[in-house]
């Protein structure tokens, strides 16, 4: 009995030791969220109704307007359709297009004239879908890399998880109306710059023009124009912004015309995204929103330098190490943001996500935590935070800060508490079993006693 009480007592101490410490060497890796405030700017303005313009840099929104607005994304959709699609299958695949993919397309979508039975490569496909929003293309590629389209919508709301638009369902791959199939301009302003970052896609957004030679079912050339005006010359001249890098346009009656745009001078990258546009006096005013925006930006905006890489800018205390007890932290990467030049003062505020302490051992340039840069109140981007240097793991210490935690936590009184009721427990054990032997003992004598009474009587 007496080995069993001090094993339990015995697990009871490891245990509390090994759960008084569990928070100190969690390490926090949570991204800061995208900051939800209404941005404006007197000198930025649109007629369109919903609106918003990043710098393609840094993320941060410059002017928005409904941004968090339910709209219907029509073609825009196809930008989704394209990053699911380069991230699950290589460019030269050729898939065949079915009786079933080109069966729901109707005499107001745009096409490519795909046949049945026509193979055509990933690469031919995407320029199609994207150039002029051929939804032909899209469901073939739908049902290519998915297997089947609405395996492949599946894929696409997941992935609109994964980059975090909170606000968006997809229920096709062509943008084709349906009252479920929904989001808003910041959510998709956050797909537009996650496809921005894969260079296939930024490659096909930009071109001019595409030429799909003939196919074993077409025997004539198709030749394939950018729809987006800002990119290519070929159908308005006069929409023509020698500053862009792409993306794509998009309509339909319900979602009017919409519009993901990019454009590019010096350093300075960005990005607008118009949706609900209208067209006065057959006048996109989608293109001239973005246009006057990008003019304005790029005339009166310059870049600031926020923070250089590998500055020291913060510590946090260190734990199970022995010969210093922080940890010192450095920026990861560079940060530069755009200012509007007619703003006097520029106040750089940041916000730190920091774990309070980390335990040994840290490896130089693990992350830590984040930072994220505020300027003139709005934010303009988050950067890693890193270890300077190797920290080494010393048992002692972490023995010493095992023995202490535990000192310091309630288990030290629960685990008191459990002695002390376990040794209660074995006294009045130990006090009952003597009883009961006194009790045989006497019965024992009692017994003997009448034997030899009875034995007396019987000599």
């Amino acid at each position: 009995m007496k080995k069993k009480i001090l094993s339990f007592i015995l697990i009871m101490i490891i245990f509390a030791i090994n759960v008084s410490l569990v928070g100190a060497t969690n390490i926090s890796n949570e991204e800061t969220l995208a900051q939800e405030e209404t941005v404006k700017n007197d000198k930025l303005s649109a007629k369109s109704s919903n609106v918003i313009l990043l710098d393609l840099n840094t993320g941060s929104v410059l002017y928005e307007k409904k941004s968090k607005n339910k709209i219907f994304p029509a073609e825009i959709t196809e930008i989704m359709t394209a990053v699911v699609v380069l991230e699950n299958a290589n460019l030269e695949k050729l898939y065949e297009a079915s009786e079933t993919a080109l069966a729901n397309i109707s005499e107001g979508d745009s096409k490519m004239g795909i046949i049945t039975g026509e193979k055509l490569s990933v690469r031919q496909l995407l320029h199609g879908m994207i150039l002029a929003s051929a939804a032909d293309a899209s469901n073939v590629l739908a049902e290519g890399v998915g297997g089947s389209t609405e395996e492949f919508v599946a894929m696409m709301n997941k992935k609109a998880t994964e980059i975090g638009m909170k606000n968006t369902n997809f229920t096709n791959p062509t943008g084709a109306h349906d009252e479920r199939h929904y989001s808003t301009t910041r959510d998709m302003a956050i797909l537009a710059r996650y496809a921005m970052s894969i260079p296939e896609f930024c490659e096909i957004v930009k071109t001019q023009s595409y030429t799909i030679t003939p196919t074993e079912k077409s025997k004539s050339e198709r030749k394939i124009i950018n729809r987006n005006h800002f990119v290519s010359s070929l159908l308005r001249a006069d929409y023509y912004y020698k500053y862009s890098t792409g993306i794509k346009t998009g309509y339909t009656a319900e979602a009017k015309s919409c519009i993901a745009a990019s454009a590019k001078k010096g350093n300075t990258e960005l990005l607008c995204l118009i949706f609900g546009a209208k067209t006065e006096e057959n006048v996109a005013i989608s293109f001239v929103d973005c246009k006057n925006m990008f003019d304005y930006v790029f005339s009166n905006y310059s870049s600031v330098k926020i923070v250089s890489e590998d500055k020291i800018v913060a510590q946090t205390k260190l734990v199970n190490s022995r010969r210093t007890k922080k940890v010192i932290l450095k920026a990861g990467k560079s940060l530069e943001a755009l200012k509007d030049n007619k703003v006097e003062k520029s106040e750089i505020t940041y916000k730190d996500k920091v774990p309070s302490s980390v335990s040994a051992p840290i490896e130089e340039k693990q992350e830590i935590g984040i930072r994220e840069y505020f300027l003139n109140g709005v934010s303009v981007g988050c950067i890693p935070l890193v270890a300077d240097k190797n920290y080494t793991f010393d048992p002692v210490a972490y023995f010493i800060n095992k023995i202490i935690a535990f000192i310091k936590s309630p288990w030290l009184f629960i685990t008191i508490f459990v002695v002390v009721v376990l040794l209660i427990l074995k006294e009045r054990h130990r006090r009952k079993v003597k009883r009961i032997e006194r009790r045989k003992a006497k019965l024992e004598r009692n017994r003997r006693m009448m034997e030899d009474i009875n034995n007396y009587k019987s000599n």
